[in-house]
């Protein structure tokens, strides 16, 4: 199907209105890099602000590069289904403990923890998140309520990069890492470096201006005035 010019020039604007709608109403991406494979994340900026705000700063400091997936539940059917991340790092073939800032409260959002979904690991207290996230790889309804769920992996592809790291075998080294790694995902028996699910970085994807959106409509629309 061909169009006319005058079509042409008619859907453009509306193309680039939509477009800078978009760029406008979209929460923050964040790109998960990880050496199981790599996905986006869109954070919910305006309906969890404090939860986002925590998050970013661990992220804009650097503070989940060289981190690990240290805990998963998905090889026990009976369990929740996650996997867990942003307490720790490798460093010269060590784990240690991320740094934290102080913990925040927990912040009530209308999204449950269904199936993609990023929510603030805590410790018994209700108020007592800081670095730790997890991923949930189904729903979790019994989780709703005590967790702040603040964001969710887009699309299909995003899915498949969680189900792919939910699939990863699980082993109990509280032995040999102590109690915080009793399900401890590893893609060999081994507790060398390359065999630890690494999230190599996790960076904000820059947005890409609505000026510059416009600038890109009005080419095209110069073009198909010359075609």
């Amino acid at each position: 199907m061909f169009l006319s010019r005058r079509r042409v020039s008619l859907i453009l604007p509306l193309v680039v209105a939509m477009l800078v709608a978009r760029s406008a109403s979209a929460g923050t991406i964040v790109h998960f890099n990880t050496n199981v494979a790599s996905f986006d994340v869109e954070l919910y900026d305006t309906a969890m602000p404090t939860t986002v705000a925590n998050f970013l700063s661990y992220v804009n400091a650097g503070s989940y590069t060289s981190s690990i997936i240290h805990r998963s539940t998905t090889y026990n059917p009976s369990d929740i289904q996650i996997v867990q991340g942003g307490g720790y790092y490798v460093s010269a073939n060590q784990l240690l403990s991320i740094p934290t800032n102080p913990p925040i409260i927990l912040e009530s959002g209308s999204v449950g923890n269904v199936r993609g979904t990023i929510a603030m690991a805590r410790g018994a207290a209700t108020d007592s998140a800081t670095s730790q996230f997890y991923f949930n790889v189904q729903s979790n309804a019994a989780l709703d309520g005590n967790y702040a769920v603040f964001g969710n992996v887009v699309g299909t592809a995003g899915l498949a990069a969680l189900d792919a790291i939910g699939a990863v075998p699980v082993y109990d080294c509280t032995v040999q890492l102590g109690a915080a790694f009793g399900e401890l995902p590893l893609t060999a028996p081994s507790l060398d470096v390359a065999s630890l699910v690494l999230v190599n970085s996790v960076a904000v994807v820059p947005e890409p201006s609505p000026l510059l959106l416009a600038a890109a409509g009005l080419a095209a629309m110069a073009f198909a005035r010359r075609s």
